[in-house]
């Protein structure tokens, strides 16, 4: 009987090494498959694990709450959308039908010039004083018009010009 209680207490002992060692791989089972829910590549070193973890953890923590700063940037641009058309919308109401059939007049005149013609020329052009043109002036689109200095002309001489927009890609060969 000696032989079989010895025999037992063997068998009991390497049951508890089985089911520790069996512990030991549950575990590390469950870090690496943690690690390879967002870690895609070899098994990173032991010593490595806990930076990963940590860069992963901050990871997670960024995108759940993504959605959030996503959203609340997608309400600022529309608030943006909204004032700026609403500039818009009141710098074109503060132009009334005279002044934009004249920044129409002006716009043909210029194209007729090549562009760009002086504040004088285009001021008896339009017929206006030089009150009425310079409020004219200021009415502009500054985006379409731009206002210059003639070099080497008379003093203060002013030109205004229309700013070129490419709308039709170049033929290069």
């Amino acid at each position: 009987m000696t032989d079989f209680g010895v025999i037992l207490r063997e068998l009991l002992q390497e049951i508890q090494d089985l089911r520790a060692e069996n512990q030991q791989l549950a575990e590390r089972l469950e870090d690496l498959e943690e690690l390879q829910e967002v870690y895609h590549g070899p098994i990173p070193a032991v010593g490595d694990r806990p930076a990963l973890k940590e860069a992963f953890a901050r990871q997670k923590e960024a995108l759940f709450g993504l959605p959030c700063r996503v959203f609340e940037l997608g309400q600022n641009f529309h608030l943006l959308e909204q004032r700026f058309s609403t500039r818009e919308e009141n710098a074109s109401q503060s132009n009334g039908k005279k002044t934009m059939h004249r920044i129409e007049k002006l716009k043909a005149l210029l194209k007729s010039y090549g562009g760009a013609q002086s504040f004088k020329q285009l001021q008896d052009d339009l017929d206006l004083s030089p009150a009425q043109f310079t409020r004219l002036v200021g009415s502009l689109d500054k985006r379409s018009f731009e206002v210059k200095r003639r070099p080497g002309a008379k003093r203060g001489e002013k030109v205004l010009g229309l700013k070129v927009r490419i709308t039709e890609p170049l033929n290069v060969r």
